[in-house]
């Protein structure tokens, strides 16, 4: 890092700390009984003689002496708070030890604090604040609580990076196996993405606590959460999609799917999607139509098998061209010769299709995605 960009950081980080300072001071003002004594801002933690906090003030609670310790921090993902929260803890109650001028209470400040690291925060008795509005300070007799769901602060590029196509690829793997441990070289040659985009995800996982890494490899902590945050956030990305009619129906139709699928290389280049794969898999609510993944060739096996006619109305056949392939890699055989997309592709392709098709996941995720994860842990 050169000098330019140290001075930078700095500068950047002096910068957050007046907002946190001015934010924590906008919440005790609404507190009657407190008033505000002492503050101190220290240039940086890590300065000489150990860690110290960002930020320190003192007040006057109900005639109570009290030091807030205030610790500052960019990124208050779950993993970084834990660690961030545990040290000022430490801090607060070696401080304590030595001198008893005062009770001192730990409080973490943030540009955002979700309900996950929210939760960390309680679990090790530190209070905190971010500039988003969430905040909980709990000492002697004061109280304040207040939470947002919405992060003004969200980086949509790094949202986009945690479940882009390639990305996707590894988390479904993961998640169809969430408690076998991996290695990064195995998901890199499971999945067919490079080392450096395995590194990248698997790094992601562990700062929002979502898996546990050791010397043996990685593997997921809490898969639940991790299939709720992609479904929340989860879009078609199609380059191609077409509706059109067939006049099969019944044992006909199912015949040509049996047929279409083989021809397509086993559903290497087709395979039943979303309602389609979800009636295979796990029969929830049956629909007269088809739904398909395929590529180029696939498109051109499933017309030649179904006799596609173009649909004016009443279209019953759904063909998606997927922007990334990789959704064909993990493909299941439901049943003998019929090819559908994974269980975990097909959850969140049903999550994405209206209140029919949250029940019809919902349904899937009990009777096939937890029964095998229970099986597998």
């Amino acid at each position: 890092m050169t000098y330019f960009q140290r001075m930078l950081k700095v500068k950047n980080e002096i910068g957050l700390v007046d907002q946190a300072r001015a934010k924590l001071l906008e919440l005790i003002a609404r507190v009657p009984f407190i008033s505000v004594s002492g503050q101190v801002v220290e240039s940086a933690s890590g300065a000489a003689g150990g860690w110290r906090p960002d930020l320190s003030v003192s007040i006057d609670a109900g005639g109570a002496s009290w030091q807030l310790v205030c610790d500052v921090k960019r990124d208050a993902q779950p993993r970084h708070v834990r660690g961030a929260a545990l040290v000022l803890k430490d801090y607060v109650e070696r401080a304590g030890s030595v001198a008893g001028n005062g009770q001192r209470y730990p409080i973490l400040i943030a540009p955002f604090i979700s309900a996950a690291s929210a939760g960390i925060c309680n679990e090790l008795g530190v209070g905190y604040v971010d500039l988003a509005g969430n905040c909980r300070l709990a000492f002697d007799g004061v109280y304040i609580e207040k939470s947002t769901v919405e992060n003004p602060f969200r980086s949509r590029r790094v949202q986009r990076s945690m479940f882009s196509p390639k990305s996707a690829r590894l988390l479904r793997v993961l998640l169809a196996e969430p408690f076998r441990t991996w290695r990064v070289t195995e998901l890199s040659e499971r999945c067919q993405v490079s080392l450096g985009q395995v590194s990248n995800l698997r790094q992601r996982l562990l700062d929002e606590e979502w898996a546990v890494a050791d010397r043996t490899g990685m593997h997921l902590s809490k898969p639940r959460e991790l299939l709720e945050a992609w479904s929340s956030v989860y879009r078609l990305d199609l380059a191609h999609s077409e509706a059109a009619y067939t006049l099969l129906h019944g044992e006909s139709l199912e015949k040509a799917l049996r047929a279409l699928l083989a021809e397509a290389d086993r559903g290497k280049h087709a395979v039943l999607a979303s309602y389609s794969a979800g009636q295979w898999i796990a029969p929830f609510a049956r629909t007269a139509s088809a739904y398909f993944y395929a590529d180029e060739n696939g498109e051109t096996i499933i017309r030649e098998h179904l006799h596609l006619e173009p649909a004016g109305k009443g279209a019953n056949v759904s063909i998606m061209r997927p922007k990334d392939e990789g959704v064909f890699l993990d493909r299941i055989e439901a049943a003998s010769g019929i090819w559908c997309t994974s269980p975990i592709q097909t959850y969140l392709d049903l999550a994405a299709g209206g209140l029919r098709g949250v029940e019809a996941a919902e349904h899937l995720f009990n009777e096939r995605i937890a029964r095998t994860w229970k099986l597998t842990k």
